[in-house]
């Protein structure tokens, strides 16, 4: 199980969602639509974030929308954490390797992962596997699925 939520919407002949949300707890998100006219999906997405307005009505939310201490960047999320720098896609782990969070990562079973600027709750970014959208911290990836190596791309 991962830490986000997926909203599907129909599926084709394989089973396979044809527009997928996937929203992370800082709320970044990403929307695949693989397939399906990109007006389209904006055109109903729009009528549902429509009809969630409409239905919300004027008062504040309740209960009070989920927020997450989040580090400062370049600052460790926990005293023997990493260090992440945004602004160079830049992470530095505990134990001091640096991972060029712009390239694309390949584990051991040749499955693709990168990284779309989400942090978990201790900052140590979260990587998405580029074939089924599985979400691990990079930590995680390495220890379940590694070793990891760079595939393309990049800055580095």
């Amino acid at each position: 199980m991962t830490d986000r939520n997926i909203i599907g919407f129909d599926v084709d002949r394989n089973g396979n969602a044809v527009i997928v949300v996937a929203v992370q707890r800082d709320g970044s998100y990403t929307v695949r639509t693989p397939g399906v006219c990109k007006s389209l999906a904006a055109e109903l997405l729009r009528g549902i974030a429509d009809r969630l307005d409409a239905e919300h009505g004027p008062f504040p939310c309740t209960p009070a929308p989920e927020q997450h201490d989040r580090p400062r960047e370049d600052e460790p999320a926990h005293p023997r954490g990493g260090r992440l720098d945004r602004d160079r896609g830049v992470y530095r782990d505990p134990r001091g390797d640096s991972w060029d969070l712009s390239l694309l990562w390949a584990d051991e079973f040749d499955r693709e992962w990168k990284w779309h600027g989400s942090t978990d709750r201790l900052g140590e970014p979260l990587l998405r596997a580029e074939d089924d959208g599985e979400v691990q911290p990079l930590g995680v990836l390495r220890a379940l699925y590694g070793p990891i190596s760079p595939r393309s791309g990049g800055a580095a």
